[in-house]
């Protein structure tokens, strides 16, 4: 009975290896479905072996449930965009704007949108069961952090924008 697997194993494995071959003859043949099942199938395989589909994902505030919208993987996390940023861009441009009015105050608030940069940073936690924060990180844009993500576990973005890179 074990041989007869093995030898099922092995000629499933041909066919596919055959199958990616000639892939670009032969998958205008496959009907919708067909292809369908046929790119489930593979993905699937690159879940199972940790292979990611993309290799660089951007992600914006919001949480990205592992094994759905992420798949599992050791990847490299990098802060592009935090909204201390934005809000430190929108501060320094009302400074400019009042400072034709009032120095005084388009100094303040030029100080204030400096300030905004260095106060607010992007906030990413890595969730478990229940929403448990199992690591939390405090980004400034350009930051980078390496991370493992595991299927179960979610990735929750907050006050910026990130890059997830695979490694």
């Amino acid at each position: 009975m074990k041989k007869l697997v093995s030898v099922v194993l092995v000629l499933l494995m041909f066919l596919s290896v055959m199958t990616c071959a000639f892939a670009e003859n032969s998958l205008a043949n496959y009907n919708d479905d067909q292809l369908k099942q046929l790119y489930k199938m593979i993905r699937e395989e690159m879940v199972s072996r940790g292979i990611p589909l993309a290799q660089e994902v951007t992600l914006r505030e919001g949480k990205f449930i592992v094994g759905q919208d992420i798949l599992p993987g050791s990847y490299t996390l990098k802060c592009t965009a935090t909204s201390g940023d934005t809000y430190g861009d929108l501060y320094s441009s009302l400074g400019d704007a009042y400072s034709s009015f009032d120095s005084a105050l388009g100094g303040l608030m030029g100080s204030l949108g400096g300030m905004m940069g260095d106060v607010i940073n992007a906030e990413v936690e890595i969730l478990g069961n229940y929403g448990t924060v199992l690591k939390s990180f405090e980004m400034k844009a350009g930051d980078s952090v390496r991370i493992t993500l595991e299927e179960g576990t979610a990735l929750q973005i907050s006050e910026g924008t990130c890059v997830l890179t695979a490694d």
